[in-house]
């Protein structure tokens, strides 16, 4: 009799998939297609997608889809939830742990980086914050902005600061709590803290596409969001009681249609200023993950299915374009 082998192709011999990029490069169509061709199961890595009842603007699944795909970390809190990259990371670890007896393969997808390395790498142990100061923070927003609170923290801690959307209260809060109470920029902490990396190997793609192509892109995707009925989303939500203010809101469409809803600023007018706020975050995005080593550049192409899974079976991760 022969020698029992390993086929290293089989599910479960395969490292976990990463699909990542920009808001609307198409990595979840991608995603989609792939887990098509491999009978695997998804994870979401979207820092907005975990929120309930925001579904328009954040373009999640349909239900048959999830269903189809045992698509997770959707729909996982309330608006006015904080929701954590830590929180995101644990609960993550504990999906792959329990999917991995399965014989379904395991695509992440999603274009939060923040969350993505939080998995990959582990988490820091921060100190406690100080009630006071994270009072006091607060109050210095609802005077000058957080906006304003943004721009500051680019200035003391710019690798944090391009990572994160410029309303984004939850995370510059943290940003700025971090940095006063211990005088070092959160990044710094954070790269050097010690830190218990994911044991699971894992291969990443970043879904690229020409700058022009991706702004038009994300210029229908708006039209098609407001045509879905973004605006009446946003109104459903501040209805059922979850401020303007609430996490999950904090977020770009969302808030320009709070804006819209609450000052009456025309929906042309509105619907101009999503699109350019979506595409200053896309820039940030694209800026986050062209400098991960870790990350493979796969342009948008005919062959694209075929060139990820080829990757993925034979776990190559080479250099991230530079373009």
């Amino acid at each position: 009799m022969a020698p029992s082998t390993t086929n290293p192709n089989r599910p479960q011999c395969l490292p976990l998939l990463a699909i990542v990029g920009a808001t609307g490069v198409g990595k979840n169509d991608l995603a989609q297609r792939v887990a098509e061709e491999t009978n695997a199961t998804l994870i979401s890595v979207d820092s907005r997608k975990i929120y309930r009842g925001l579904d328009i603007g954040t373009a999640k699944p349909a239900p048959e889809v999830r269903r189809r795909f045992d698509y997770a970390m959707i729909d996982c809190v309330n608006p006015d939830e904080p929701f954590s990259a830590g929180r995101y990371a644990r609960q993550a670890r504990q999906i792959i742990a329990a999917r991995r007896s399965t014989e379904r393969p395991i695509i992440l997808v999603g274009g939060t980086g923040f969350y993505l390395e939080a998995l990959m790498q582990g988490l820091a142990d921060l100190p406690d914050i100080d009630p006071a100061l994270r009072a006091a923070i607060i109050a210095e927003a609802a005077q000058i902005g957080w906006e304003h609170l943004h721009e500051g923290l680019s200035r003391i801690d710019p690798a944090f600061a391009a990572a994160i959307h410029p309303a984004d209260k939850t995370r510059i809060l943290r940003g700025w709590e971090i940095y006063r109470q211990t005088g070092t920029p959160l990044s710094l902490l954070l790269a050097e803290s010690p830190r218990q990396k994911l044991a699971e190997p894992i291969v990443a793609v970043w879904v690229d596409v020409p700058r022009p192509t991706l702004h038009a892109r994300i210029e229908q995707r708006v039209q098609r969001m407001v045509q879905q009925g973004l605006f009446d989303e946003v109104a459903a939500l501040l209805s059922r009681g979850f401020g303007p203010d609430s996490p999950g809101l904090a977020t770009v469409g969302y808030q320009e249609v709070v804006v819209h809803l609450r000052d009456h600023i025309p929906a042309a007018e509105t619907v101009r200023l999503i699109v350019r706020n979506t595409r200053l975050y896309a820039k940030r995005q694209l800026t986050w993950f062209r400098h991960r080593p870790y990350v493979t550049a796969v342009p948008i192409e005919d062959a694209v299915v075929q060139r990820v899974m080829e990757l993925w079976s034979q776990r190559k991760t080479p250099r991230p374009s530079m373009s």
